[in-house]
C-alpha cells in the first residue's frame, strides 16, 4: 500500500519538533560537581597556611599538590573548553603569557634560580593569571558559586576568632599552635608583627586583606543565598570588616574604607541606610575601645608611627634609580632585595633604618626587576582584565551584584598594592578569581551546562 501524501511531511517535522524541545540539563548538585572544583576549592582554602607548612611538620604545602592536582583534572575533564571564551579576551590572554613568559626569562637571564624567586613568580604571577583565566571553568554553575562563597565565609569566620584570640591574648585558642608560639617569640615583639593580629599568615597586612576579601564574599553570599547562609553571610560579613581594623595596617583601613564607599555607591538602595550604618559602626567602635582601651592605644601609635613610611619611601627612592638605570631589563626578578644597598641613599629629610627589604609597591617593583616594557604589560593586563571587569554594568541584577562584589575587593587589593609588595598569594588568588569569573561570566542561554 502506498503511503499516504502526508507521511513524508511527518517525519521533518516531528524531528525539528524534537529538537526543539531536547531537554535541558539538570541543574548541578553536590554529586553532579566535577572533581576539579573541589580540588581547587579545596587548594584556595589551604592556602592560607602557605609558607607556614614546615612549622606544622609537613614538608611540602597540601595547597601546591591540590592546585597542580586540580588543575590537571580540569584539563582532562571532558565539559572543559580553552577555546569557548568571550570575544576579544584572545589579546588579553596572549598578554598574561607573554608576561608570565617574560618573568620566567627574568630568572633565567639572571640566574635566580632561588626557591624564594621561583615561589614569588608562581604565587605573584603565573597562578593569579592562570585562576583568572580559568576562573569561569572553575565556578561555572550557580551551584558551584553559592559552595564558593560559602567556603570563603566560614573561611572568614575562622580568621575573625583567630583575629579575636590574638587580639584578646587568648593563645590557647590559637590554631595552628604555630601563630601563638609566633606571638612569643622576641624577634616577633620587635618587628611590632606580634601586636598586630596576623591570624595564620603571620603578617597583619595579609591577615587585615583575607579579613576583608572574606567579608566582601560573605555579604555576596547574604544576596544570592538564602536561609541559615543569608544570616551567616551578613554576620560574618560585618565581622570580618570590624575585625580587620585589628590588622593595625594602614593601606588594610583604606582599603577596607573604599570599598564600604563604592558599594554604597553603587545600590542607590542603600543611600538611606548611610545614616544607619554610621551610627551603628560609631557605637561598636566606641564599645569595643571603651571594653579594649589597650587596642585603641594600639590603633593610635600604628596610626602616627613615621618608621614604616621612612622605609617605604627609602625603598621606592631606590627603584626609581633602578628604572632609570636599567628601563628596559631591570635588575632581575627577585634581586632588588639583594642589590637594595647599591641604590639607597640617605634623604635629607627622613633616615634610613634598613635596606634589605622589598619595593613597596607592586607596580613599580615590576619596573624596577623586569623593566619598564614588563611593567607596561602588567598595568594592561589589569586594566583590560579586572579593570574590564569592575567597570562593565549588567543588566542581570545578580550579575552586577557579582561585579559591585569585584569593585569592593578591587579597593582591598589595590590600595595594599600601592604601598606595599603584597607578598602573600591568598588574597590576590581571591582577587583574580572574582574579577576573572566576572569578565567572562557563563551565560546559560548560550551554554545550557552553566546552570
Amino acid at each position: 500500500m502506498n503511503p499516504s501524501p502526508a507521511t513524508p511531511a511527518a517525519g521533518p517535522v516531528a524531528t525539528a519538533a524534537s529538537e526543539s524541545v531536547a531537554p535541558v540539563p539538570r541543574p548541578e548538585s553536590w554529586r553532579t560537581a566535577p572533581a576539579f572544583f573541589w580540588v581547587l576549592l579545596a587548594a584556595l582554602v589551604l592556602n592560607v597556611f602557605s609558607g607556614r607548612w614546615g612549622e606544622m611538620g609537613i614538608p611540602l604545602g597540601p595547597d601546591r599538590l591540590l592546585f597542580a592536582g586540580g588543575l590537571l583534572l580540569l584539563l582532562l575533564d571532558r565539559r572543559f573548553s580553552p577555546t569557548r571564551r568571550p570575544r576579544g579576551t584572545t589579546a588579553l590572554f596572549v598578554a598574561m603569557v607573554a608576561y608570565s613568559v617574560w618573568t620566567l626569562a627574568s630568572i633565567v637571564w639572571h640566574a635566580q634560580f632561588t626557591t624564594l624567586a621561583l615561589y614569588a613568580a608562581l604565587d605573584r604571577v603565573v597562578l593569579p593569571l592562570l585562576l583568572f583565566a580559568i576562573a569561569p571553568a572553575f565556578l561555572r554553575t550557580p551551584f558551584r558559586r553559592r559552595v564558593f562563597l560559602r567556603a570563603l565565609t566560614l573561611l572568614g569566620l575562622y580568621l575573625v576568632a583567630i583575629t579575636l584570640a590574638e587580639t584578646a591574648g587568648a593563645l590557647g585558642f590559637l590554631f595552628p599552635r604555630y601563630i601563638a608560639t609566633y606571638e612569643v617569640l622576641p624577634e616577633a615583639v620587635a618587628s611590632g608583627e606580634a601586636a598586630r593580629a596576623g591570624g595564620p599568615f603571620l603578617m597583619g597586612e595579609a591577615n587585615g586583606m583575607s579579613l576583608l576579601l572574606c567579608g566582601i564574599c560573605a555579604f555576596l553570599l547574604a544576596r544570592v543565598d538564602r536561609g541559615a547562609w543569608r544570616a551567616l553571610g551578613l554576620a560574618v560579613g560585618a565581622l570580618s570588616l570590624g575585625a580587620s581594623v585589628l590588622s593595625l595596617t594602614r593601606s588594610v583601613w583604606l582599603g577596607g574604607l573604599l570599598a564600604v564607599i563604592v558599594v554604597v555607591a553603587s545600590r542607590r538602595s542603600l543611600w538611606r541606610w548611610v545614616p544607619v550604618m554610621a551610627a551603628l559602626g560609631v557605637a561598636l567602635a566606641l564599645v569595643g575601645l571603651a571594653a579594649a582601651p589597650d587596642v585603641a592605644t594600639r590603633i593610635t601609635e600604628r596610626g602616627s608611627t613615621s618608621r614604616s613610611l621612612h622605609d617605604r619611601a627609602n625603598s621606592n627612592a631606590a627603584a626609581l634609580r633602578v628604572v632609570e638605570e636599567t628601563p628596559v631589563t631591570g635588575v632581575g626578578w627577585g634581586r632588588f632585595i639583594d642589590v637594595a644597598p647599591e641604590w639607597v641613599r640617605q634623604a635629607d629629610t627622613y633616615p634610613v633604618t634598613t635596606v634589605n627589604i622589598e619595593i613597596h609597591n607592586v607596580f613599580l617593583s615590576r619596573a624596577a626587576e623586569l623593566g619598564i616594557p614588563a611593567a607596561l604589560l602588567f598595568v594592561a593586563i589589569l586594566a583590560f582584565g579586572p579593570g574590564a571587569a569592575m567597570a562593565r554594568r549588567r543588566d542581570d541584577p545578580v550579575t552586577d551584584d557579582w561585579r559591585i562584589a569585584c569593585l569592593a575587593a578591587g579597593m582591598a587589593w589595590i590600595v595594599p598594592a600601592m604601598t606595599s609588595p603584597v607578598p602573600y598569594p591568598f588574597p590576590t588568588f581571591v582577587f583574580f578569581l572574582l574579577t576573572g569569573l566576572v569578565q567572562s561570566w557563563p551565560d546559560p542561554r548560550k551554554d545550557p551546562t552553566c546552570r
